[in-house]
């Protein structure tokens, strides 16, 4: 008895049960994949852009009014901006050395326009951190007169 016609069976070839061959899946699974990534690395972004605006606020607070207040908003606006920054824009690899050596680590850049904005901005903020530190040690000096 002859199960089969001329044409082979679409049931093997998973033809007509929904199933989407390997590579169509593989690019759809990429496609998404970039989509999601694109769309975390903006949200990202966005809030760097949003600390680097609170940033030049605070720094222009501090100008303005140089009170211990102001100085504290600010040293907590830049520590903010610079670690996401840092977290963006850079990643630190360590090899082990073979020979039981210390460990190396390696710096790498992998977002370049992150890496300019944050050079960028701190090179802006300079004169702003240099009043920071002389409010800081006139602070510390106050304090250790007054003890």
């Amino acid at each position: 008895m002859k199960i089969r016609g001329n044409k082979p069976s679409a049931i093997g070839r998973g033809e007509g049960r929904g199933i989407v061959p390997k590579k169509s899946v593989s690019t759809i699974f990429t496609g998404e994949l970039k989509r999601q990534e694109e769309s975390l690395l903006d949200n990202e972004r966005q809030a760097l852009e949003e600390l680097r605006e609170r940033l030049l606020d605070a720094g222009d607070k501090l100008e303005k009014d140089p009170t211990i207040a102001n100085l504290s908003e600010f040293r907590r606006m830049i520590g903010a901006f610079a670690k996401k920054a840092t977290s963006m824009a850079y990643r630190i690899d360590t090899l082990q050395s073979d020979y039981g050596g210390r460990p190396l680590d390696i710096v790498t850049v992998i977002d370049r326009e992150v890496d300019e904005l944050y050079h960028l901005v701190m090179q802006g903020q300079r004169a702003r951190i240099q009043i920071a530190a002389k409010i800081s040690s006139i602070k510390g000096l106050i304090v250790k007169l007054s003890a």
